[in-house]
C-alpha cells in the first residue's frame, strides 16, 4: 500500500474475472520509484492459470486482491484484454524481476536481493550467476524446502537481514499466499512470486525461444519441457470459456 508521504501513484486497473491487472507503459519504472523511495510492494505475476487456480483458492484471490503491483504475465491475460478492445504489451515476470536485478546493479549500490526458493543447488547456482554480473549486490539465499523450525529460523533472517528485494520462487500459489503472510517481516521490501526463473537463471531449465514467446506460446513450450504439467494447463481452455462468458462486465477502475 502506499503511504501517505509518498508521491508516487496507484495506476488504473483493469478487471480480469474477479480480479484485475494494474495498466501502465513502464512497470519496471514504476517498481524502481518504489524501490528507490523504500515502499514495501509485492508484485503479482498475473497468468490464466492463477486466475483460474484463484476461482477455487479464496486465499489465493485476497493475495492477488490486495498485491500494490499485479502484472499481465500470462499470453492468456494479454488475450482476455484484447478481446475487450484493450491492446496492452505482456509484462513476463522473469524479465521483470532480471530488470530490476540489472537496474540495482548498475546502479553500483550495495543492496541485498534475497533469492527464496528451488534446490539447495538451483538457488546457489541462480545467486552465483548474478553475483558474477554485479559483484557490488550482496545476495542472500535459502532453498525452497524448509519447514518447521527451520522455516521460522529463516523468518527470523529476513527479519534480521531486511533484504531491499525478496524473490519467492516456491510455486503458484505457495509463493503468493507466503508473501502476504510474512512480507510484515521486511515491510520496506520488494517482494516478487518468481515461479520458476531460478531454474531459468542458473541454466537448469531453458525459456522457450523467441519467436515462441512473441506470438504468446511460451506455455506450449513449458509444456514440452515439463509434461506432467498437463493437468494444470487444461485451465487454459477453462479460462478462454469463462473469457467469453464474462464479456459484458466492466472492466476498467480507476
Amino acid at each position: 500500500m502506499l503511504t501517505k508521504d509518498s508521491n508516487l501513484h496507484s495506476p488504473k486497473t483493469f478487471s480480469i474475472l474477479s480480479l484485475y491487472v494494474h495498466l501502465l507503459d513502464n512497470y519496471l519504472d514504476w517498481l524502481v520509484d518504489r524501490f528507490n523511495q523504500r515502499v514495501g510492494t509485492h508484485v503479482v505475476t498475473l497468468n490464466a492459470e492463477m486466475a483460474i487456480m484463484a476461482e477455487e483458492n479464496l486465499a489465493l484471490t485476497q493475495a492477488i486482491q490486495v498485491a500494490d503491483l499485479v502484472i499481465p504475465d500470462g499470453a492468456g491475460i494479454i488475450m482476455y484484454m484484447r478481446m475487450r478492445g484493450l491492446k496492452h504489451e505482456r509484462c513476463p515476470g522473469i524479465e521483470l524481476a532480471a530488470s530490476l536485478i540489472e537496474k540495482v546493479g548498475q546502479s553500483f549500490s550495495s543492496d541485498s536481493i534475497c533469492f527464496f526458493g528451488g534446490t539447495p543447488e538451483t538457488v546457489s547456482r541462480a545467486a552465483q550467476v548474478w553475483q558474477n554480473k554485479y559483484p557490488n549486490l550482496s545476495f542472500l539465499i535459502q532453498n525452497g524446502y524448509v519447514t518447521g523450525d527451520e522455516e521460522i529460523a529463516w523468518k527470523q533472517t529476513l527479519q534480521v537481514k531486511q533484504p531491499q528485494i525478496i524473490f519467492v520462487g516456491i510455486g503458484v500459489p505457495r509463493q503468493e499466499l507466503w508473501i502476504r503472510e510474512n512480507r510484515g517481516l521486511c515491510p520496506n521490501s520488494i517482494w516478487i512470486g518468481v515461479g520458476g526463473s531460478f531454474d531459468i537463471w542458473a541454466g537448469t531449465k531453458s525459456r522457450a525461444p523467441e519467436w515462441l514467446r512473441n506470438n504468446n506460446l511460451e506455455w506450449s513450450y513449458r509444456l514440452y519441457q515439463e509434461p506432467w504439467r498437463w493437468r494444470r494447463m487444461l485451465s487454459l481452455p477453462k479460462f478462454f470459456w469463462r473469457s467469453v462468458l464474462a464479456m459484458g462486465q466492466k472492466n476498467f477502475n480507476s
